[in-house]
């Protein structure tokens, strides 16, 4: 049970890392908050599935970069209806956020994006 007034402390205690799914493996949340760090040991895929509902929130980050990683969501997550994401480099992140996709289903919406070492993931 969560109680009202330690709320916050119980989320940080919380583990939200869903583990990488290795390659061509499917990343697929389902919960509230999900953290997908990601590891690779040369060229690898994922697919990104569409959300279960509204607001869920995932993070997405490059842990250890032995070759890029490119992920293919399922819909466009952003405005310019690009469904691949490329993450090249060690620390790369990006936050995405689930919206209603018109009348039917969700979709990912890229929230915002940082480098550690290098540039942003790269759209495409």
């Amino acid at each position: 049970i969560v109680s009202g007034h330690r709320i916050t402390a119980d989320l940080l205690k919380a583990d939200f890392d869903q583990g990488d799914p290795g390659n061509a493996g499917s990343i697929t949340p389902t919960g509230n908050w999900t953290v997908v760090e990601l590891v690779t040991a040369g060229a690898e895929t994922r697919t990104l599935k569409d959300p279960v509902k509204s607001g869920q929130i995932l993070v997405l980050t490059l842990k250890t970069a032995g070759g890029n990683c490119v992920i293919t969501a399922d819909t466009t997550y952003n405005i310019a209806n690009e469904t691949i994401l490329t993450f090249a480099t060690a620390e790369e992140s990006i936050l995405l956020f689930s919206i209603p996709n018109g009348t039917s289903g969700y979709k990912w919406c890229a929230g915002s994006s940082t480098t550690g070492l290098g540039d942003a993931p790269a759209f495409s």
